[in-house]
């Protein structure tokens, strides 16, 4: 399949003679204005130009360097708890593909719907996603070392930046006027072990500026029963095998009749398995049980270098040129322990593997009651002498068991490359004109080595040329001989390799971004000022392809279950946007924003305007509000599909526990674009000492694009229902393009589709307060959210309430209602202390409906700083995040805790050192 683009209703021709119509004309407007230099930003959520005291009618919410220390942060995934409107953004990955990466995520509205940005420009998106098909950008490609501050605009801001910025736009700003050099380390224990080096330079020359941000960042990884809560949580875990981190599937296992069908295929004969002596201390009625917590790590080791660097220069009174520089390469190792095997036999799926009568390991025989059962030491000697024939069987197992978990894994080494690269120029054209244009090039590839990724067919291979021990003889008899009086019974690493694989997966995207606008002041002059204007076009490009292992693609891994490339595929985006910016009068002023994006082909295009407004009502007191469209299109993963996994429940054995599956959404290339319509409302009051807004928002959302028939729990379920409760109906008439497998009795992979359908509407308050007496300065951030509903999907109370839900059943975040953040800081000549308090309530864990407790941790830090020789300066920092630690609320099914709001590592003191000359 390719995406096929129609052409667009205008051409990269007209975009540049409408530049140049821009260019050439604007600028006359305002010619005769006197010529006064002053120093002019771009404001976050806007593209003109303007004095650098301008006030912003947006809600736009600040993260200074300062309160990014506060928060502990060595990756910028740390600081996301600093910012209360952040929800639902994955950071504690486990066994996906987003493990080892992060992103915003505002209002919980889905981990694709916030546009980050790097000095105004975008950053990049990260090479992998999951089952939602979105495409955002890894936070944790870019050093924290470089950040100034920042800057979060709360609203929707599509008229201003286009697709992506539907919930909201992040803004890091970078640390543009460093000069000088700067060192920092830290160490830091929790669950495990981390330490972190940085460094950075920066020199000012004539006309222009240079600085480099370079920071290495190592940390251990945990496996599932070194974290205490989830070890404790862990049901039944007196016994070593907990009910929640426990397989039917075990090492060795179920072993069945073999029947010779009339299509010369085996079948397993029902009612005839037995247990082969389990190796483990639980089993089932039925089949060995494998206690998978310690399979994979649920931290895993990372090793991260980054470097971002930034020039600028005035080339002439009129011309300045300004470029960024970043690469990363992040390594995040999980482990692997005993994977699992499906195999096939006379079924499209997971039948298992035959073990004929003469393999030499096999000494199971029929009972005479059309069962089978383990050979007696009797008839193991009639066996032995040819006089008693063994039984034909079929085997379900594990090929290594829980020996092989924890320290014993493999590693599963996953490698993120980012590279970007910006670049832009400034040409004043008149007294307040100025031509800018920048170009953005960026290039994120992942690639993943899986080892122990099992072949089904070469395993069969194995077990019929009698080189595998496929019997629990293997384990506990190793030294034994089999009955051809050769092969030894224990498996060896050379036996294992036979059909243990390497799997390697591959994924690239690379994004361009051309973008021209011209901004100045007009010659309207209101009673505040001259009304300023921008004007700009933009073209982006992405390319994007995903390339899984051959045998995946196939269908032939261990886990059987087929996952399609994704050829490389572009999709271009043409924009015209326009803004002003009326001054009414010293008090009053009223921003007005549209903006036209082309997809072409079946995405069509978009066209969104946007209203701002702030008043001041008085020196201290100011009102401001703001009302707009935004969308976010489809993604080329959208359109071809995606691959992602999830934990559900079978609604044929509710209380079995809870059980991974593949999750596998096909792609559908009539979606059309996720649309909304924010407002925003808020006050503002200043003083010298006292800084406080609250702020009003509310979201509608509508077309967005889900799964079908919702998350795998409801689509299993939903099938599972209409068939009568029947689990061998598997998919339903009533329910076209839903379906689910089974293997061995349990849910094992899901199938469903990318479409628009319903609707979310979200609403809620921000407030956020800052106050300076002597030498403290207090701060406090709150997010409530008083409405949160879908009429699409069930929610809580089954008509579609979603507020303070984890939002399991769904492709939303984890939403808790409140989230308060409160700190002081004292600062006296060398001292700062600082306390934080971060308090989450409880909410609803709509998998399980069940509460989740809130939650208050407090953070807390002391540095010492002090002069050196020269003009070096040196800071000691001492500091404890989650002081008391204060275990994760949670929850009854895996992974025990809500990893989009949670922390597992319990309490984490650091020591840092800073010195700067």
């Amino acid at each position: 399949m390719s995406i096929k683009l129609e052409k667009p209703r205008f051409t990269k021709s007209k975009i540049a003679m409408a530049l140049l119509l821009v260019a050439t004309g604007l600028p006359t407007v305002g010619a005769a204005q006197d010529n006064v230099e002053v120093e002019e930003v771009v404001i976050t959520g806007s593209n003109i130009r303007r004095r650098g005291d301008y006030e912003n009618p947006n809600p736009v919410q600040t993260v200074g360097m300062e309160e990014i220390s506060n928060t502990g942060a060595v990756r910028v995934q740390d600081i996301f708890k600093g910012i209360t409107a952040n929800s639902g953004s994955q950071t504690s990955n486990r066994q996906n593909a987003l493990q080892g990466v992060s992103q915003f995520s505002l209002r919980g509205l889905g981990i694709g719907s916030t546009l980050t940005l790097v000095n105004g420009r975008r950053a990049g998106l990260s090479p992998v996603s999951d089952s939602s098909g979105g495409f955002f950008t890894d936070s944790n490609a870019f050093p924290v070392n470089m950040i100034e501050n920042i800057e979060v605009l709360t609203d929707g801001a599509s008229a201003t930046y286009g697709s992506e910025a539907v919930a909201g736009v992040v803004n890091i700003i970078t640390r543009k006027n460093f000069e000088g050099f700067e060192l920092t380390a830290e160490a830091r224990d929790s669950t495990h072990g981390s330490s972190q080096l940085g460094a950075a330079f920066g020199k000012a020359f004539d006309n222009g500026h240079f600085s480099t941000f370079i920071n290495y960042y190592t940390q251990d990884g945990n496996f599932r029963s070194e974290i205490d809560v989830i070890r404790e949580a862990d049901a039944d875990n007196t016994d070593g095998i907990g009910a929640v981190f426990s397989s039917g599937t075990a090492s060795p296992d179920r072993i069945d009749l073999a029947e010779l069908g009339t299509d010369g295929l085996y079948n397993r004969v029902s009612g005839t398995t037995v247990n082969d002596t389990c190796v483990d201390p639980s089993r089932g009625s039925s089949n060995c049980r494998y206690p998978f917590i310690d399979q994979r790590r649920i931290i895993a080791e990372e090793d991260r270098f980054q470097i971002f660097s930034q020039f600028d220069m005035d080339l002439s009174d009129r011309l300045s040129i300004d470029a960024e520089m970043s690469f990363s390469r992040n390594e995040i190792r999980d482990g692997i322990g005993g994977a699992v095997l499906r195999g096939s036999v006379n079924q499209p799926h997971h039948g298992g593997f035959f073990v004929s009568a003469d393999n030499p390991y096999n000494y199971i025989v029929e009972d005479g009651a059309g069962g089978i059962s383990q050979a007696t030491d009797a008839q193991r000697d009639l066996i032995d002498a040819g006089t008693l024939d063994a039984a034909d069987v079929i085997v379900r197992q594990r090929p290594l068991g829980r020996a092989y978990d924890g320290a014993n894994a493999d590693d599963i080494t996953t490698i993120f490359d980012n590279l970007r690269v910006s670049a832009g120029l400034d040409y004043e054209l008149g007294d307040s004109w100025v031509l800018h244009s920048n170009y953005t090039w960026s290039n994120n590839s992942f690639s993943r080595q899986q080892p122990r990724d099992y072949s089904g067919p070469l395993f069969q291979k194995a077990i019929t040329d009698g080189k595998w021990n496929p019997f629990s003889s293997a384990l506990l008899d190793p030294t034994g001989v089999g009955k051809d009086g050769s092969s030894t019974n224990a498996n060896t690493a050379e036996d294992l390799a036979l059909f243990a694989l390497v799997s390697n997966d591959s994924g690239e995207i690379s994004q361009q971004v051309l973008e021209t606008i011209v901004s100045g002041e007009t010659g309207w002059e209101l009673d505040g000022g001259a009304v300023a204007v921008a004007v700009g076009a933009q073209y982006r490009e992405i390319e994007f392809k995903f390339t899984p292992d051959g045998r995946k693609q196939a269908g032939t891994d261990g886990r059987a279950t087929k996952v399609d490339a994704i050829p490389e595929t572009t999709q271009d985006v043409y924009a015209l946007f326009v803004e002003s910016d009326f001054p009414i009068s010293d008090a009053w002023n009223v921003m007005l924003a549209a903006r036209y994006e082309d997809y072409g082909g079946n995405i069509g295009s978009t066209f969104d305007p946007k209203i701002s407004t702030k008043y001041n009502i008085s020196d201290r007191l100011a009102l401001r509000a703001s009302w707009g469209t935004s969308f976010q299109a489809p993604t080329i993963q959208h359109q071809f599909g995606a691959v992602g996994s999830a934990g559900i429940s079978d609604p044929d054995d509710p209380t079995g526990g809870q059980f991974n599956v593949d999750i596998l959404v096909g792609g559908a290339d009539d979606l059309t674009p996720t649309e909304a319509t924010n407002f925003n409302i808020g006050l503002i009051w200043q003083t010298d000492d006292l800084q406080l807004s609250v702020d009003y928002w509310d979201y509608d959302y509508e077309n967005l694009i889900t799964l079908a028939g919702g998350d795998p729990q409801a689509i299993v379920t939903a099938i599972y229902n209409a068939a009568g409760g029947n689990p061998d109906t598997q998919s339903v008439a009533s329910l076209p393009g839903l379906s689910y497998e089974r293997d061995d009795g349990q849910p094992d992979s899901v199938e469903s589709m990318f479409t628009n359908q319903g609707s979310v509407m979200a609403s809620g308050f921000d407030i956020k307060g800052l106050y300076n007496v002597d030498e403290f300065t207090f701060d406090a951030s709150a997010t409530y959210i008083t409405n949160y509903e879908s009429d699409t999907f069930a929610g809580l109370d089954g008509k579609g309430d979603l507020l303070g839900s984890r939002n399991f059943n769904n492709g939303l975040g984890s939403t808790p209602d409140v989230k308060v953040n409160g700190g002081v800081t004292w600062s006296n000549d060398n001292h700062m202390v600082n306390v934080s308090v971060r308090y989450i309530t409880d909410y609803t864990d709509d998998q399980a409906m069940l509460t989740i407790d809130s939650q208050t941790t407090l953070d807390a830090r002391y540095s010492y700083m002090f002069s050196g020789a020269g003009s070096s300066e040196y800071t000691l920092t001492l500091g404890a995040v989650n002081i008391f630690n204060e275990d994760p609320p949670t929850i009854d099914d895996r992974p025990l805790f809500d990893n989009e709001v949670h922390d597992p590592r319990g309490r984490q003191v650091y020591l840092s050192g800073k010195m700067s000359f």
